[in-house]
């Protein structure tokens, strides 16, 4: 036997013992973590239970709520994460109640930072929070909320006119999917609504493009090597940045010369002007890049959970007839389509009926289901179970939306 031969010889079985201790020492870590909340046992060295989650992820999900019906939450283990799964609504509020330093920091998405940058209102807390959340409070006046009224309007009857022709074309009896004609139209709502002209054509069909391959990262291992699904998403968002950032250096032109707002970013640009000229300096949070940032924390929020919540609403209008009814008859009381005027704030504001039926959809099929947050610190959940640190946790609303409600499986906009 050559020397190099009896080397492995003797280090082989020291190789094995350690690679053993390993996956000994990672199942104890989980147990002491997991203690005798619901939860697997036995894990798979390393990855967890990281394959299910990617095949399955709608089984996994359900399973964690299985097994959580006991004692309100149970517990899992996904590629070195320890996960809690919440379905008890009063310990999903405890959670969202303690987001703060030395408790809970929203994540939105475990791999979120590397997709959405630094600047990200996702993850801001404290002072800095408030103070963002108190300098975007002018995109929300009464003012500001009628323009936005009027944008989304022209829009949507635009791609209701299409659709009607698109309808014309094909047989009668050959279904049209919904989800990609609602995609594409709440895309150019929101880019509208908060970009207005600055936004190009040319820009838009990037933006959509980009888009498309950012979602399709959020969905994939984060392995950040050229080819691989979350590098494309994360040059993607970067890109939309980019643009985000030209139109926030636009809106400012504008505005500091005194026109009229257009669109969400003109108002958001024209408080942050009339600051600066009061203060003689800029506010907080009111670099081009940090409202570009913030910006494509609203795209995304309006986009993705928009278009579900509006599909839900097609098909359940579709399968509540009665509902449908009293939803036309209040519209067909307040507004016409054949009036050639757009409804106004104040005539939404009306339509009570419609506005609990909206509610209802959000309630019975919520669009965000899951809302990840990361344990900063040992958090008490309950007087008998700590979550550990380093944690993520996940409240699910999608479990909350059947609790406490009379008949909380029956669609009642009542």
């Amino acid at each position: 036997m050559n020397p190099f031969s009896s080397f492995l010889s003797l280090l082989l079985p020291l190789l094995v013992t350690l690679f053993l201790l390993i996956l000994l020492l990672e199942q104890i870590w989980y147990l002491r973590r997991k203690r005798n909340v619901p939860g697997p046992n036995i894990l798979f060295p390393f990855l967890g239970n990281v394959i299910p989650l990617i095949t399955n992820p709608t089984k996994f999900w359900q399973l964690q709520a299985q097994l959580s019906a006991s004692v309100g939450f149970s517990v899992n283990y996904v590629a070195g994460r320890f996960i809690v799964f919440i379905r008890n609504t009063e310990l999903s509020h405890l959670i969202f109640a303690n987001v703060k330093p030395d408790a809970f920091l929203l994540v939105g998405h475990p791999f979120g930072k590397k997709l959405f940058g630094q600047h990200n209102m996702v993850y801001m807390f404290g002072q800095d929070h408030k103070n963002l959340r108190r300098h975007i409070a002018s995109n929300f006046t009464p003012k500001a909320l009628s323009t936005y009224a009027q944008l989304q309007q022209l829009i949507i009857l635009k791609h209701f006119k299409s659709w009607e022709r698109l309808w014309s074309t094909v047989s009668p009896a050959e279904p049209i999917p919904l989800r990609l004609l609602v995609r594409d139209m709440n895309l150019q709502t929101s880019q509208t609504v908060f970009l207005g002209k600055y936004l190009s054509s040319e820009a838009r069909e990037r933006f959509r493009v980009d888009y498309d391959l950012f979602n399709a990262g959020l969905m994939k291992l984060p392995f950040d090597l050229p080819g691989f699904a979350f590098r494309k998403a994360k040059l993607g968002a970067e890109r939309i940045l980019k643009t985000l950032t030209h139109c926030a250096a636009e809106s400012k032109k504008r505005m500091l010369q005194g026109e009229d707002p257009s669109c969400l970013i003109d108002f958001w640009v024209q408080e942050m002007v009339r600051l600066t000229a009061e203060s003689k300096t800029p506010p907080p949070h009111s670099t081009d890049e940090e409202i570009g940032s913030y910006l494509f924390d609203f795209l995304f929020a309006a986009q993705d959970a928009s278009t579900s919540s509006l599909l839900w609403v097609v098909t359940l209008l579709d399968s509540h007839p009665d509902v449908l009814r009293k939803v036309r008859e209040e519209v067909s009381g307040i507004w016409s389509p054949e009036s050639d005027v757009l409804m106004t704030a104040e005539q939404l504001r009306e339509m009570k009926y419609t506005q609990a039926v909206a509610l209802e959809v959000v309630r019975y099929r919520p669009p965000a289901t899951l809302v990840p947050h990361i344990a900063v610190e040992d958090f008490p959940l309950t007087e008998w179970y700590t979550i550990p640190k380093g944690s993520i946790v996940f409240p699910s609303v999608y479990e909350s939306s059947f609790q406490g409600f009379r008949e909380a499986d029956r669609f009642e906009p009542e």
